[in-house]
C-alpha cells in the first residue's frame, strides 16, 4: 500500500489538531455583575487539597504574580492579607460565610476576594516519562454581597503533542503550574 504525500499531510494535521485540543477551563461568570466595579482585590491563600506539600502556597504566589502582571486590579499585599486572615485561622477558606467575606472586604478595603484550591498537583507516570498534572479551582467573590461572580476550574498537564511525537522532554512542574494559573485567570482577564 502506497501512502501519498497529501494523505500523510492530512494524517499529520489531524494528529496536530487532536494533540492541541486539550481540556478547556470550565467557567462561570455572573450574568448581571459588572466587573468594571472591581478595582481593588485580595487573594486569600489557596487551599491545598493534594498530597504535594506547599502546592497551595506555590500556586497562590503564581496567581498573585499573574494577576499583578495583568495590571487589571490593584492587589492587596500578601502580608496584609495574612495579618487579617489570622482571625480566621481555624477555618478553611471554603467555609467562609457571606458575613465573613463581607467583613474581610471591609478590613482589606477591597471590592472582591479571590478564593481557590489546588485540587491536584502530581507527577504521573506515562511510559518512561513523568508528566506533571495541576488542577486549580478559583473564584472571585464580591465583598458587598458575598456572592461568587466568577469561577473557573482548569487542569493542565506537561504532556504536549510534540513531546509525544518527537520524544522530547516534558514541561517542568513549575511550567505546568504557571500555565494552569495563566489559563484559569485568562478566563476572567484578557
Amino acid at each position: 500500500m502506497k501512502i501519498t504525500f497529501s494523505a500523510m499531510l492530512n494524517i499529520g494535521l489531524t494528529l496536530l489538531i487532536i494533540g492541541c485540543a486539550g481540556l478547556k477551563p470550565t467557567v462561570f461568570i455572573h450574568p448581571q455583575y459588572n466587573l468594571d466595579y472591581v478595582e481593588r482585590v485580595a487573594v486569600i491563600p489557596f487551599e491545598n487539597l493534594t498530597t504535594d506539600q506547599g502546592a497551595g502556597a506555590r500556586i497562590t504566589r503564581l496567581f498573585i504574580t499573574e494577576l499583578l502582571a495583568s495590571e487589571t486590579f490593584e492587589v492587596v499585599e500578601p502580608g496584609e492579607v495574612a495579618l487579617v486572615m489570622q482571625q480566621y485561622a481555624t477555618l478553611r477558606t471554603a467555609d467562609l460565610t457571606q458575613e465573613q467575606i463581607k467583613e474581610l472586604g471591609r478590613e482589606l478595603q477591597v471590592q472582591a476576594l479571590f478564593l481557590g484550591s489546588v485540587n491536584e498537583s502530581s507527577q504521573q507516570r506515562s511510559g518512561s516519562a513523568n508528566i506533571s498534572v495541576v488542577t486549580l479551582v478559583a473564584s472571585l467573590v464580591d465583598t458587598e454581597s458575598g456572592v461568587s461572580v466568577w469561577s473557573a476550574t482548569h487542569t493542565e498537564n506537561g504532556r504536549s503533542f510534540w513531546a509525544t511525537l518527537l520524544g522530547t522532554g516534558e514541561k517542568s512542574h513549575g511550567a505546568v503550574s504557571r500555565e494552569c494559573v495563566r489559563r484559569t485567570l485568562g478566563t476572567l482577564i484578557q
